[in-house]
């Protein structure tokens, strides 16, 4: 079991700043939720668990609460860190193509997660499973911009994974996107076709531009 306790966060200057950029390019999935007050996340994880696990969703079980904390089942190791000890380039793409499945069920599902990185998402057996609901998007976007968000985030974090092999990547998107509804895809689309300015730029940067910057390459080839 984890315990978890909620603080006060930093990054209200970034996340407005990011704010801005996303409203001023119409690109609602990129919209960051206002911080929240460690009880109000800590509330929204409550709600977020209860609303995925009606829906069938593998997350943590809550074993106790209190205003500030939450004592969360453990479900496994996560999806990142599975990734990241797997030498075998076969096994990672079956890891992310699992990832994806995931998502794309999550979706059939009439549900969305806070923030869909591979380091929020559990190898959970032969199920994976999501942790870390701290924000709900559908509070500040349509929930189709709420889908795509999750679709960006894990492309984003799991690029680096199979840089090496670009085309596999794609193709395993391609798979996820056919099934999702037209809008979802086409706000994906969105984000993609404005921001065809960002990898060249963000190659030049640290790891995690370096990331953005594979992430919109290999999402550029199944969609524009």
């Amino acid at each position: 079991m984890w315990r978890k306790a909620y603080r006060d966060g930093g990054r209200r200057f970034r996340l407005a700043a990011l704010r801005l950029f996303a409203r001023a390019l119409g690109l609602a999935p990129l919209i960051p939720p206002p911080p929240a007050s460690p009880e109000a996340a800590c509330r929204n994880e409550q709600r977020m668990i209860r609303r995925l696990a009606t829906r069938g969703v593998t997350v943590p079980e809550v074993l106790d609460a209190g205003p500030r904390h939450l004592v969360l089942s453990d479900l496994g190791e996560t999806l990142a860190a599975a990734c990241r000890r797997e030498p075998c380039p076969l096994r990672r793409r079956e890891l992310i193509a699992r990832g994806l499945a995931a998502i794309a069920e999550l979706h059939a599902r009439g549900v969305w997660v806070s923030q869909a990185f591979a380091r929020n998402m559990v190898v959970a057996g032969d199920r994976i499973g999501f942790i870390d609901f701290e924000e709900d998007p559908a509070t500040v976007m349509p929930r189709r911009a709420a889908k795509a968000r999750d679709i960006l985030f894990f492309v984003q974090s799991t690029a680096r994974f199979l840089e090496d092999q670009p085309q596999a990547l794609a193709a395993l998107l391609h798979d996820e996107l056919v099934r999702e509804s037209p809008a979802v895809r086409e706000e994906v689309r969105r984000v993609v076709r404005r921001l065809w300015w960002v990898p060249p730029i963000a190659r030049h940067f640290g790891r995690r531009s370096r990331a953005v910057a594979d992430a919109l390459m290999v999402l550029a080839m199944v969609l524009v």
